[in-house]
C-alpha cells in the first residue's frame, strides 16, 4: 500500500522542523523497507536493540539533528512475539524518554495480513492507515478500523495511488 514510502516522507517533512526531533523506526519486521528507501548501507541489529541487548545509541542513526532512524536490518522469525514482548516495550519506552522525541512513527506490515500491528498496538497513541487507491477495498478498511478500535486513536487514511475517475493513476 506504501506505508514505507508515506512513513519515511512524513518523518522527513517533520525533520524539516527547526528544534523538533522526529524518531523513524522500521518495525516491519517481516520485511524491512525504510534503509532501502533511503538508499543507507547496513544498519545495526534491530532484534538486538528490541530486546535490549544493543543500546540505543548503537542502534540508532543520525542523518539530521532532527531526525533519528531504527532501521529494520534482517527480517525476524517471530516478528509478532518480537513485538509483544515486554523488554520490546520498555526498551521503546526508554528510548522515548531518553531521545527527548517529540514524535515517533513506527512503519509496520500491513494490518490484515498478520497479527503484528495487534501486538504492536498497545505500544502506540494513534495509528495512520495507508491505503492502496488500486486495490484496499472498504471491507478491509472496515476491518482495520474495528481491530484498532478500542486500542488506540486512529488519526486518519492516507489514500496512495488513486485513479482519475478516467482511471489513470496518480500520485506515488
Amino acid at each position: 500500500c506504501g506505508t514505507t514510502f508515506t512513513a519515511v516522507n512524513l518523518a522527513l517533512s517533520m525533520a524539516r522542523v527547526p528544534g523538533s526531533r522526529t524518531i523513524l523506526m522500521d518495525m516491519n519486521r517481516r520485511s524491512p523497507g525504510v534503509q532501502d528507501a533511503l538508499k543507507l548501507g547496513p544498519c545495526s541489529d534491530a532484534g538486538g536493540f528490541l530486546d535490549g541487548s544493543v543500546a540505543m545509541e548503537d542502534y540508532l542513526v543520525r542523518p539530521a539533528d532532527t531526525l533519528a532512524l531504527g532501521l529494520g536490518g534482517a527480517p525476524d522469525l517471530n516478528p509478532a512475539e518480537t513485538l509483544q514482548d515486554p523488554a520490546c516495550a520498555a526498551v521503546l519506552e526508554d528510548m522515548v524518554l531518553r531521545s527527548g522525541a517529540g514524535a515517533v512513527l513506527y512503519d509496520l506490515p500491513p494490518v490484515l495480513e498478520h497479527d503484528d500491528l495487534a501486538a504492536f498496538l498497545p505500544q502506540v497513541d494513534g495509528v495512520l492507515l495507508v491505503s492502496d487507491g488500486t486495490g484496499t477495498t472498504s471491507a478491509q478498511l472496515e476491518a482495520c478500523e474495528k481491530l484498532i478500535a478500542g486500542q488506540a486513536e486512529l488519526l486518519g487514511v492516507v489514500l496512495n495511488r488513486a485513479r482519475k475517475p478516467g482511471g489513470a493513476l496518480q500520485g506515488g
